[in-house]
């Protein structure tokens, strides 16, 4: 098959395991020197969007989180967090309640403001009117010339994860055992407020696949109860994922860490797809295939070792047996989550060529 398939055909090919002119390339772009070598220009924070969008129009067929970098900054929200913003990245270094009990009163005010917030038709507009943006950016890089845009994946999440990580994970697991009926009310919240914003967002001609997420493991296994994600988690996310393919767009479901221990409840739940498939926790390419051989494919060339580290034929070796292990079908080549500032130029120049054909 020649290079004929824009990027949307390939990546929608790929999600349904029909033939493709080559496999295409899933990432997120958080690393200068990467960005700048396929923009082919110098990247700051005020040029960021077009630069890194030129840049993610070169190499990737598919990608989320296009923005960035960022200028160093500390910031306050109206929920009380105050935020350090750096470059790529950012952390919460002060929150308003200091226990259990100050939390509970934070909590309590979060759902009351989530509750009443509105996601209309206006809200809808914008949304895809930034998406519109990011697309026009990632045509300028297109290689054809055609001003094909790169498809952007938009997140979608349940809500656990902002939940503990505004919390902080020690007090949040305080306030789970002190006050489980508050948790999944919070919870319930942050999930019907997503379902609103689905149904204002939801447009398969601009967003053909969303990402359904949580981080819900570490490396060597679940964060939380298996039982009480079944009993409170899982159920919420068949919800999200119901409204999403009520309005016919896929399913990209993300967490980090290993999922072994729930994964046949996230493919119940309904999901299309699986990323970002942690080599070393265990998901491998191979493993997750065969185990479930319905699920498309996006990751598995490791983030923490090979690429900040590894040598380009190493990184090429992993690639093309990943491809290999899923059979050349269903899958998105790709890092364990994102190429970060430790990648090595050459190895993110070496995994894109094994796709691409420049090796």
């Amino acid at each position: 098959m020649t290079s004929t398939l824009t990027k949307r055909e390939r990546v929608l090919r790929t999600t349904r395991f029909e033939e493709t002119d080559r496999v295409p390339c899933y990432d997120i772009l958080e690393n200068d020197a990467v960005i700048e070598h396929y923009a082919g220009e110098a990247l700051t924070p005020e040029n960021g969007p077009r630069v890194k969008g030129r840049a993610i129009g070169r190499v990737l067929d598919m990608t989320r989180m296009p923005y960035g970098p960022w200028e160093s900054r500390r910031y306050s929200r109206d929920d009380g967090l105050v935020i350090q913003q750096e470059h790529w990245t950012s952390w919460i270094v002060e929150r308003p309640f200091q226990d259990v009990q100050g939390l509970k009163t934070w909590v309590e005010e979060q759902i009351r403001r989530t509750e009443a917030a509105v996601y209309d038709q206006a809200a809808g507009e914008r949304v895809h009117t930034t998406v519109r943006e990011f697309q026009a950016a990632f045509a300028s890089g297109d290689p054809t010339g055609r001003g094909d845009p790169t498809v952007l994946v938009l997140e979608s999440g349940v809500g656990l994860t902002e939940m503990y990580h505004t919390a902080g994970m020690e007090l949040f697991s305080y306030l789970l055992a002190d006050a489980p009926e508050l948790v999944e009310a919070w919870l319930e919240a942050r999930t019907q407020a997503e379902l609103r914003r689905v149904a204002a967002i939801a447009r398969p001609d601009l967003i053909p696949i969303a990402l359904t997420y949580d981080d819900l493991a570490y490396k060597t296994g679940l964060l939380f109860s298996p039982r009480w994600l079944r009993r409170v988690w899982v159920p919420r996310l068949k919800q999200l994922v119901d409204a999403w393919h009520a309005r016919d767009t896929l399913c990209l479901f993300h967490s980090d860490g290993n999922l072994w221990s729930i994964m046949d409840d996230l493919v119940g739940a309904g999901i299309d797809g699986l990323n970002p498939l942690e080599v070393l926790a265990g998901m491998s390419v191979k493993a997750v295939r065969e185990r479930y051989p319905n699920l498309f494919l996006t990751g598995g060339i490791d983030v923490s070792q090979l690429l900040p580290f590894g040598k380009p034929e190493e990184v090429r070796a992993a690639c093309r047996q990943a491809i290999a292990d899923a059979r050349g079908v269903g899958y998105f080549l790709g890092s364990t989550t994102e190429l970060h500032w430790d990648v090595k130029l050459e190895n993110a120049r070496a995994m894109f060529g094994v796709a691409l054909g420049e090796e």
